[in-house]
């Protein structure tokens, strides 16, 4: 027979959690785009910030980057990244991340707002064409932070993969090629060992490299020193390429993403208009789901590609979310996208439109990925960033805070009777000019009103660019410039998340604006960039 101190011991470890994890709770941090690899936007480790107090929000710091911003680069800086507990040589720190369109990584105190290194990677490559407001031939991909291994990775306009230590900016991967050189590819997500990134649009390529078409790209870091590069091609050329601001999505089939215009032949290799799983590693595809009407989201330009997939469970399901121009939002069953053959076209649910009544391809539906959110009892609710108003067959929302005409975030509930779903709207939010991704924490939405131009073309934006009778053509710096003036100020706002009920906002404080982008909420704070090259931190006094 064991002692009896011997035994209480025994028994209480039997009883509790691995030592290392139930002793402290996960840190507030948000290591890549979307906080996690599913992208949800819910940062469940946050607890500072909460309905109650989340109305006394001040402007903390905000600090000039010394990036020059560009009009044809809509993009200055990448989402800010946050990691807690780096040991640096003037302490312990909470950084802030992110990289610039001059291939410039910036590591700032979260504290304080100022820069604790940065490190610039030059590239002396040429591209192949001139820089445009769709390929403006620089860096927009959001970094992936290994909190366990100290490292950041990232990509540079010269297509390399690059990581970074954490606390000084020291070199911990030997620059890889994993792109083509000035591509468009978006956020890194790290699965397994493995980084992904997707590129699309027909953008990259120099001297050295052709432009590559449509893929999702992965490196296989679980060997530092011998880096494994694959690669899966969505389409060829510039159709049927993935675009979606989250990059691929971690899900049980492998990583997904959706793609732009284009054919849908998957005999041929090609897949537009779909949300395809393609395998780890990028070995080949592992399923796929194809809207039934995708001939005509070809026809009037209202592609998957300005969407972004999230995944996440709901009670014996693992299911994904998504939408697109059209303004339609999908669930879809993430081990089995689209219902099988013949088609892979049937999702679980399918929402009336919930915006773009007109059918327009430009500032109307869903440009952004949607948020997801559980609360302790099991709700589960979906965040939708609405471009324009809302869709005639939206249908009544119980919480409305009047017109809506220039955007909103929609709240949808996810229901289950006798196994079929349903989305149910809960609440929609007062007029955001052109909102993107919402951040989550704790009970409260963080929204950003964007404020940027969606026409995509100054002179005849209904006419793909074509000059009306008698005018003069586009110039590519005229629609950089018209493109880059803002039609609102970007304006931070903390909504509740059961009613959508306004808890703060930042109201003019913050005068530029910004594209393609999203809010992080980490140790209660929330972090913002801006298009003039500022990053901003707003917290309790």
């Amino acid at each position: 027979m064991l002692p009896k101190t011997r035994f209480c011991a025994l028994v209480t470890a039997l009883l509790l959690p691995a030592a290392g994890w139930a002793q402290s709770p996960a840190p507030s941090e948000w290591l890549s785009f979307g906080h996690d690899p599913q992208r949800s936007g819910w940062n469940s480790a946050e607890t500072t910030l909460s309905p109650a107090n989340v109305g006394r929000l001040k402007l903390l710091w905000s600090t000039q980057l010394p990036t020059m911003p560009k009009d044809v680069a809509l993009s200055t800086l990448t989402s800010p990244l946050v990691v807690e507990g780096v040991q640096t040589a003037q302490g312990m720190k909470t950084l802030v991340f992110t990289v610039g369109i001059d291939d410039t990584i910036f590591a700032i105190d979260a504290g304080s707002g100022k820069i604790l290194w940065q490190k610039n990677f030059s590239n002396p490559g040429k591209p192949q064409r001139p820089a445009t407001s769709n390929c403006a031939n620089t860096e927009q991909a959001t970094p992936v932070i290994d909190k366990e291994a100290g490292v950041i990775y990232f990509t540079t306009s010269d297509g390399k993969l690059r990581g970074l230590g954490l606390a000084s900016g020291d070199e911990r991967l030997t620059p890889m090629p994993f792109i083509a050189p000035f591509s468009r590819n978006w956020s890194l997500n790290l699965v397994r060992g493995v980084i992904y990134t997707a590129a699309g649009r027909g953008c990259g390529g120099d001297a050295s490299q052709p432009i590559e078409p449509g893929s999702v790209s992965a490196m296989d870091i679980s060997d530092p020193a011998h880096p494994q590069l694959s690669r899966f091609y969505t389409g060829r050329g510039r159709p049927a390429g993935p675009w979606g601001r989250g990059g691929p999505v971690s899900g049980p089939g492998g990583v997904y993403v959706q793609t732009a215009d284009g054919n849908h032949d998957p005999a041929a290799g090609i897949y537009g208009n779909a949300v395809i799983a393609v395998a780890p590693k990028a070995y080949g595809i592992a399923d796929s789901f194809t809207p039934a009407n995708w001939k005509l989201l070809n026809a009037k330009d209202l592609d998957l590609g300005s969407g972004s997939p999230v995944i996440f469970s709901f009670k014996d399901r693992t299911l994904l979310a998504t939408s697109s121009k059209e303004g339609v939002v999908y669930l879809l069953d993430a081990k089995n996208l689209g219902g099988g053959p013949p088609d892979h076209a049937k999702p679980l649910y399918q929402s009336p439109r919930l915006g773009n009544d007109e059918e327009l391809y430009y500032g109307r539906g869903v440009w952004g990925g949607i948020s997801t959110y559980q609360t302790a009892q099991g709700e589960r609710f979906l965040y939708v960033p609405m471009w324009g108003p809302p869709g005639k067959d939206a249908g009544a929302f119980p919480h409305s805070y009047g017109p809506a005409p220039h955007g909103s975030i929609m709240a949808l509930q996810v229901t289950e009777n006798e196994k079929d779903l349903s989305l149910n709207p809960l609440w929609i939010s007062r007029d955001l000019a052109v909102p993107d991704n919402v951040a989550i924490a704790n009970g409260v939405v963080f929204a950003v009103q964007t404020g940027e131009q969606t026409f995509q073309h100054s002179q005849n934006p209904e006419g793909h660019g074509q000059a009306r009778n008698g005018e003069a053509a586009e110039t590519i710096d005229g629609l950089a410039k018209f493109r880059s003036t803002p039609v609102a100020g970007m304006m931070l706002v903390a909504l509740d998340a059961l009613t959508g009920k306004e808890l703060y906002s930042s109201g003019k404080l913050l005068a530029n604006w910004v594209h393609f982008n999203q809010p992080t909420v980490a140790q209660g704070k929330v972090f913002l960039v801006s298009h003039d090259a500022h990053v901003y931190a707003f917290g309790l006094k």
